[in-house]
């Protein structure tokens, strides 16, 4: 087994983006990479933009960024109406134009879609201008995996561009800290 060795990670992404895209899943992989490279490569320079949407570590040293982008969909979500709308054939310019600017996408979406009533993260469904309580949850989600992967033959025409899927995964969450790493996330005004 060979460990991780951060300072060859980051010598290999000089001047690069890597951007997770999706649900807690991904943003435990964006935390977990920044714990990783913090731990092998210790007296880097860093600076870390927690936003919403978009939070971005940047490694100073070798000009890396290392984002998430929630987007628990991969889809739009919005007030349409009222009511919180998931719009199954649109990505957004912001996140479309964010989404663009990475060498290396990692996409996740898949549980958010299961859930129902109050964890429930919409009202309504819309597609091709029509609303909809609810539909078949297995269906929206081709719906929307059917836009995400329109949008990716669409904009992701580098040859030097990779782009990763990953589905539902097994429960995640961990109330404890990792020993190698006690990484804070501050907003931007606390830095």
């Amino acid at each position: 087994m060979q460990l991780f060795n951060g300072v060859k990670f980051l010598q290999e992404m000089r001047n690069k983006t890597i951007m997770f895209v999706g649900d807690s899943l991904g943003r435990n992989q964006w935390e977990s990479l920044m714990c990783m490279m913090i731990s092998s490569a210790p007296f880097i320079h860093t600076h870390i933009i927690h936003e919403d949407p978009l939070s971005t570590f940047k490694i100073l040293d070798y000009d890396v960024k290392v984002s998430f982008y929630r987007a628990p969909y991969l889809v739009d979500i919005e007030k349409i109406h009222g009511k919180t709308t998931l719009k199954l054939d649109e990505i957004s310019v912001d996140a479309s134009d964010a989404w663009r600017t990475a060498d290396v996408l990692l996409f996740n979406t898949g549980h958010w879609w299961s859930h129902t009533g109050s964890l429930r993260g919409w009202e309504q469904m819309e597609i091709g201008g029509r609303y909809y309580g609810d539909m078949d949850r297995l269906v929206a989600m081709r719906k929307g995996l059917t836009t995400w992967s329109n949008w990716v033959l669409r904009y992701i025409n580098s040859p030097l561009a990779r782009v990763f899927f990953l589905s539902v995964s097994p429960t995640h969450y961990n109330e404890k800290a990792s020993p190698h790493c006690n990484l804070q996330l501050a907003k931007q005004d606390d830095l």
